[in-house]
C-alpha cells in the first residue's frame, strides 16, 4: 500500500515570525531564510524556512527535504498557546544543546527518555510550541530496533 515515506516538513504559524525565527536561530542555529529565497510573493518578515539535506536510505541519494517553515499567522492562534503538536529536531549533542539552552533561560520540560536508539529531550519555543530535540545514537548489530 502506498504511504508516508517520511517527514516532508514541519509549518508553523506565529503571530511574530520573524521574532520566532530569530530565536530558533540564536538558540538551535536552524539558519532560517527569508520567503525571497524561495521567490515566494510574501513579504520577507511574514515567512521563514530552512531546507534540511537527507540522504534515501534505498538510494544513497541526498535530498532537500525536510523543510521547516514559520508562517504569518492568517488567524487567532489557539487560546494559551496551547498546541497539539510537537516539532523534532535531530541535534549532535543533546545534552550540550541542554545545557546552552538553559544558560539561556530556556528550560528542559520533564524527563529525558535515553533508549538504545537515542536521545530525546523536550523543550518549548516563545510561541509555545513543544521541540523535542533528537540525538540519534548507533544501534548495536543485533539490535532488535534494527530494520
Amino acid at each position: 500500500m502506498p504511504g508516508a515515506q517520511g517527514i516532508a516538513g514541519v509549518f508553523l504559524d506565529s503571530e511574530d515570525p520573524a521574532a520566532l525565527a530569530a530565536w530558533y536561530d540564536e538558540h538551535l542555529d536552524v539558519g532560517f531564510t527569508g520567503a525571497e529565497g524561495l521567490g515566494l510573493d510574501a513579504p520577507e518578515e511574514e515567512s521563514f524556512f530552512r531546507v534540511f539535506h537527507t540522504r534515501d536510505v534505498e538510494s544513497g541519494e541526498v535530498r532537500e527535504n525536510p523543510v521547516f517553515a514559520i508562517n504569518k499567522a492568517t488567524g487567532p492562534l489557539a487560546p494559551g498557546n496551547q498546541r497539539g503538536h510537537v516539532i523534532g529536531l535531530r541535534v549532535d549533542d543533546v545534552d550540550a544543546v541542554l545545557q546552552y539552552l538553559a544558560t539561556a533561560g530556556v528550560e528542559q520540560e520533564g524527563k529525558m527518555l535515553v533508549w538504545e536508539g537515542g536521545k530525546h529531550a523536550r523543550i518549548r519555543d516563545p510561541d509555545g510550541n513543544l521541540v523535542e530535540l533528537y540525538e540519534e545514537l548507533p544501534l548495536a548489530p543485533d539490535s532488535p530496533y534494527r530494520t
